[in-house]
């Protein structure tokens, strides 16, 4: 019996009013496998006949089983060169233009539910073992999330800010053209104190635990994923509270306000005490005219001097504008030769601005002199990758992350000085860390050969940090790639007739063979030397 056989003997099944359970239970398969094969039955006659001649294969009929218009489906397969038929491409073409749900922050800010509510159609992909969703209408998802966020920024607009504005997206480059306010941090509650003791306790307990488990002679994965995912919760909440501390003269928020927006786990955010470039004139001069006022009270205050005199001293420039540029210039190329002959302040300088970039607000301008800008790629990298998490890097880049963030000063004008004062090796451990998380190896980057130079002068073994998993790998590649990898591993993993395998079936044995073998595919293995 031809597979295809299989799909319309499942379908006529159905249309004798036979429940999925039913044919399930009838030819001994899960209910999963019946509602694929029906899937699989719906597919433009044009295709299925080209399947049974073998002119298509059942990886590339699942993915044009992605969408339910035959035209569509036709148009993917019959448009595209030979080269450009594989599953994944079949998939981009059929769901061009929709959102995909996994790793989307806006769609985890909506949620689903509110979407369909709303009447928003999902398409979900039943041969994909994640079962991916795909959003058909992305103006609606928008409308959603500036509705939602509309309503967050009623509530932010009574604090009493001068605006608030509800952004979908706010980059680092956007924000530039505002200058932070000035704030001050209020003592915690009693109740805030006791959380932020309970947080320091539970954490120092879950440290104990991550030793522990280092040192046992098993090593329990699903145990130091609980520990990390309770570790990044605890962080957030302290960072929560933290930003509650915040606190602004009403004087200031006259002259400042605050955006609401979506960060990258999907939750609101609200950036406050924003200058724009039109109010910081104002805003100066309302802090001076505070500063007179405090100064004249204290003149005629009754230990004011004998005289009563409230004259308020006004600095005038010493020069024009022109001058004062043009020895702003001098002074830089000053600047520049004493710090290129101090080496740990140089040091320090660079760390600042990487410090800010990779633990403090993005939309913070740099408080650095120095006229560099760090891109961080890790949002990017896991839009491509959305299993990145799970991987050995992921835990160890975000492990040291969180030990120096702990070690970081409260404040961050406080960080440069800190810097200053650390000893020199720590602050190159710092460095390292901070400049190899600005690192994008993507081909997208452009700068393949110096990723390979890196690698090479780094001694990167990817066998170390990556296995061929199901979801990683082994899903995205046909039968016989998979079936050459065991073939590879070792003589003996494709002896048992593996190709005459199910799909499903051999990715779950190859995953499992492969496990340990230190198998990479040619786009990760070391060029020769």
């Amino acid at each position: 019996m031809h597979p295809a056989d299989e799909f319309e003997a499942f379908k006529a099944m159905i249309g004798d009013g036979k429940g999925v359970e039913d044919v399930a239970a009838r030819f001994g398969v899960s209910v999963l496998t019946v509602q694929r094969r029906l899937k699989l039955s719906a597919v433009s006659p044009k295709l299925l006949a080209l399947y049974r001649q073998d002119g298509i294969n059942l990886d590339q009929l699942m993915a044009l089983a992605l969408s339910d218009d035959h035209a569509a489906q036709e148009q993917a397969w019959f448009d595209a060169q030979p080269w450009d038929r594989a599953p994944v491409a079949l998939r981009r073409k059929l769901t061009a233009g929709e959102v995909e749900v996994a790793g989307n922050a806006l769609v985890r800010f909506v949620g689903i539910e509110a979407y369909e509510a709303a009447g928003g159609v999902v398409r979900r992909d039943l041969f994909d073992d994640e079962q991916s969703r795909f959003l058909s209408d992305p103006a609606l998802l928008q409308r959603l999330v500036v509705e939602k966020l509309e309503a967050f920024a009623e509530a932010v607009r009574q604090e009493g800010w001068a605006w608030v504005e509800a952004r979908i997206e706010v980059d680092s480059h956007a924000l530039r053209q505002f200058a932070p306010c000035d704030h001050v941090l209020r003592e915690p509650t009693p109740q805030e104190q006791e959380e932020l003791d309970a947080l320091s306790r539970r954490d120092a307990e879950l440290e104990q635990q991550a030793q522990a488990l280092d040192d046992a002679p098993a090593w329990s994965a699903d145990e130091a994923e609980c520990i990390d995912l309770e570790e990044q919760d605890i962080a957030a909440r302290r960072k929560a509270i933290h930003e509650g501390l915040r606190t602004w003269a009403p004087d200031a928020m006259a002259h400042a306000g605050a955006i609401v927006t979506v960060n990258r786990e999907g939750d609101a955010e609200v950036i406050r005490g924003l200058v724009r470039e039109a109010d910081r004139k104002a805003l100066a001069s309302a802090q001076k005219e505070g500063r007179r006022s405090t100064g004249s009270a204290a003149d005629h205050s009754p230990n004011a001097s004998a005289s009563g005199s409230t004259t308020v001293e006004r600095r005038t420039p010493d020069c024009s504008e022109s001058l004062a540029k043009r020895l702003a210039a001098h002074r830089t190329l000053a600047l520049q030769v004493m710090l290129s002959r101090n080496t740990a302040v140089a040091l320090a300088s660079l760390a600042h601005v990487l410090v800010q970039r990779v633990f403090g607000h993005e939309y913070r301008r740099a408080g650095s002199a120095l006229q560099i800008t760090p891109q961080l790629p890790a949002h990017g990298l896991l839009s491509v990758a959305d299993d990145l998490k799970e991987s050995a890097a992921w835990q160890a880049v975000e492990a040291a992350k969180l030990a120096w963030k702990e070690r970081l000063p409260e404040q961050p004008s406080t960080w440069f000085a800190w810097l200053i004062a650390l000893p020199q090796s720590e602050l190159l451990d710092l460095l390292a860390l901070c400049a190899a998380l600005t690192l994008n190896a993507l081909p997208s980057a452009g700068a393949a050969n110096d990723a390979n130079a890196l690698a090479e002068a780094t001694s990167l073994d990817m066998a170390d940090w990556w296995e061929p998993t199901a979801q990683g790998y082994l899903n995205h590649v046909p039968k016989a790639q998979i079936v050459q990898a065991l073939k590879e591993a070792g003589p003996d993993l494709a002896d048992d007739g593996v190709g005459a395998m199910k799909k499903d079936v051999l990715v779950v044995k190859a995953a499992s063979r492969l496990a340990g073998k230190h198998w990479l595919p040619a786009s990760l293995r070391r060029p020769p030397g």
